[in-house]
């Protein structure tokens, strides 16, 4: 196995548990993927129900979250009890939320996000896009 291949193995392997939380370490990273994870369900949902024209807007919003989480982890953040507590605060903040805040804060987090991932290196972008890979594998698998 090629050097490259076995690093980002091993940096997917490290990363994998933090994109399971589902969370970040900061209260605004959390923010971002509780917006984010709320997009991308309702996304999945819509392409399991047969509109697979949302497959790329899905896609993208997987990376999206997986950019802000390896920023997260790779600034040290890793305990996940933690990132599972501020994501469902974030969840309940934003259930409180009415449509154009939800909307707004979707984007303003997609800014952040673009921004990480703009940012990002060849090896961090490669492990972004295999985590988004992964989780949009999951959630579109058929329901038992």
């Amino acid at each position: 196995m090629e050097l490259s291949t076995r690093l980002a193995a091993g940096v997917l392997g490290l990363i994998v548990p933090v994109f399971a939380a589902a969370g970040g370490a900061t209260d605004e990273t959390a923010e971002c993927i509780a917006a984010m994870q709320g997009h991308a369900d309702e996304l999945a949902r819509q392409v399991r129900a047969g509109d697979t024209s949302l497959e790329p807007a899905l896609r993208a919003e997987l990376e999206r979250a997986a950019a802000l989480i390896g920023r997260a982890y790779l600034d040290g953040h890793h305990d996940e009890a933690e990132a599972r507590a501020r994501l469902k605060q974030a969840q309940e903040a934003q259930a409180t939320l009415s449509e154009p805040g939800r909307v707004s804060l979707h984007a303003a987090c997609v800014k952040k996000a673009d921004a990480e991932l703009e940012s990002a290196s060849g090896l961090q972008r490669f492990v972004v896009t295999r985590i988004a890979q992964a989780r949009l594998n999951r959630m579109l698998r058929p329901q038992p």
